[in-house]
């Protein structure tokens, strides 16, 4: 059996960034302040940095800081933000900067690894952290307890700004136990590159299942059902033909390595929700997480 990995790029076509000219109608955002807990934004960052190392920020004063992001293969993508609430007394100058109706203002071109490898120095834990950008230097400065940095901005031209695609799926699950979860993934990752996630109705539970060259594992997920759909399936009958039928099973095989690193910053409980070979989906707080399948042909 030949394993392919469907290109979520397939669904999810990238539209051209925004462009700051297009941020006002008269005047353009020169500067932008605001003061935010680094705990809050590391979190951030690590959702944005287990699949790229540069991201464009979009601020928004209906939405505070919004991320769209996916990985350079197409085959993950995560869509992330800071709530409004989070940032401290916020402010941008000139204030004749028109607001746009879903309340876009500005857009900030980040380095995620070097600012994430600022944060990891400082060694701060729910610290508030102010930040100033500079539009017109592309610079940002930030102001903590222990000193000042000033980081520039990347050019924001060419990062693609991800469509987020419609799934409906008939399978979906509360994983209670983040931790518990990470771990059944670590032990998968010792045996094969790639995992299927199984939900079997009649039993009401929840499978990562893999298996490698010398060794297997199947280990039940500590999980919730909150929807389980039925969807139709193909088969081949007794005389050979190809059937359909309903079924309320799901089952889809992941990249190992993509799920292992986003596992590794999930915080909380979340959803997940799969299908039968359908982009996998994890959601929590303001945040969506997808990756496509890998496929099973026989060619």
């Amino acid at each position: 059996m030949e394993q392919t990995t469907e290109v979520i790029g397939a669904e999810v076509q990238a539209s051209e960034p925004l462009s700051m000219e297009n941020a006002a109608e008269a005047v353009q955002c020169e500067t932008l302040t605001f003061s935010l807990n680094v705990d809050v934004l590391k979190q951030f960052l690590s959702e944005l940095s287990a699949l790229v190392d540069e991201a464009r920020i979009v601020f928004s004063v209906t939405d505070g800081l919004k991320a769209k992001v996916v990985d350079p293969a197409h085959v993950a993508m995560v869509e992330t933000g800071i709530a409004l609430e989070l940032l401290e007394s916020f402010d941008w100058t000139p204030h004749s900067v028109t607001v746009q109706e879903d309340g876009y203002v500005a857009e900030i071109g980040i380095d995620v690894d070097k600012m994430t490898g600022y944060l990891k120095s400082l060694k701060l834990k729910d610290t508030e952290l102010r930040f100033s950008v500079d539009f017109a230097k592309r610079q940002m400065t930030i102001d903590g307890p222990t000193g000042q940095r000033v980081m520039s901005l990347i050019d924001t031209t060419g990062i693609s700004d991800p469509k987020i695609p419609t799934l409906n799926l008939p399978t979906e699950l509360e994983i209670r136990d983040p931790k518990a979860f990470r771990a059944q993934i670590r032990q998968a990752e010792t045996i094969s590159d790639h995992i299927a996630l199984r939900y079997d109705s009649a039993q009401n539970a929840l499978y990562l299942e893999c298996e490698g060259d010398m060794d297997k594992m199947r280990a039940q997920v500590d999980s919730e059902t909150v929807q389980q759909l039925e969807h139709s399936r193909q088969r081949i009958s007794a005389t050979g033909e190809t059937e359909k039928y309903m079924t309320s099973d799901s089952r889809s095989l992941f990249p190992l390595e993509y799920l292992a690193d986003f596992a590794k910053v999930i915080p909380q409980a979340f959803r997940l929700t799969i299908g039968d070979d359908y982009p996998m989906k994890i959601q929590y707080g303001r945040t969506v997480y997808l990756l496509a399948p890998r496929i099973e042909s026989s060619d």
